[in-house]
């Protein structure tokens, strides 16, 4: 299994880094890469939810499925894709998103992005090793990036979305 991950201390308290986690229809604001984001229809942000991503990758508008997998609030965020476009690179399976959030005495909040999958030896793996890890990676940096110029009022949120 392969694991990627970035974390970054933002500085705000872990309850409202958590009600921007959970606000799915704002993560274009903060999240560059994602088209559109929300509950499914007859769905609640809860242990139970399933939400839909749509995003940009490459050339294409992948959009996916999610059932949240992990929900401990102002903790952790995780969801596993069950529909929709594959996600990422062809290869890939078992894929999860995963955000956990550490509440710390100065009051921020230390916040790690993850992302876990499998990835099949191959000519799709190493598509995977030479592009899909540098992209989330950047994708993981640029989102905790613009979470933190948000707390910190460096930059207005409509300006992140458009970065």
């Amino acid at each position: 299994m392969t694991v990627l991950s970035r974390e970054l201390d933002i500085p705000l308290p872990s309850d409202l880094v958590w009600e921007q986690l959970i606000d799915l229809d704002r993560w274009p604001a903060w999240m560059a890469h994602v088209i559109s984001a929300g509950w499914e229809e007859g769905s609640e942000a809860g242990p139970e939810g399933r939400l839909f991503l749509h995003y940009q990758h490459n050339e294409a508008a992948p959009q996916v499925q999610a059932q949240v997998t992990s929900w401990r609030p102002g903790k952790e965020l995780a969801w596993q894709a069950v529909g929709g476009d594959t996600p990422f690179t062809e290869g890939m399976k078992g894929v999860e998103w995963g955000w956990r959030l550490f509440g710390r005495s100065s009051g921020f909040t230390t916040v790690r992005f993850t992302l876990s999958y499998q990835a099949r030896g191959g000519l799709p793996f190493f598509r995977e090793l030479v592009g899909t890890r540098l992209q989330v990676l950047n994708m993981a940096d640029t989102s905790l990036q613009s979470l933190r110029a948000m707390a910190t009022g460096t930059v207005p949120m409509g300006e992140i979305a458009e970065a």
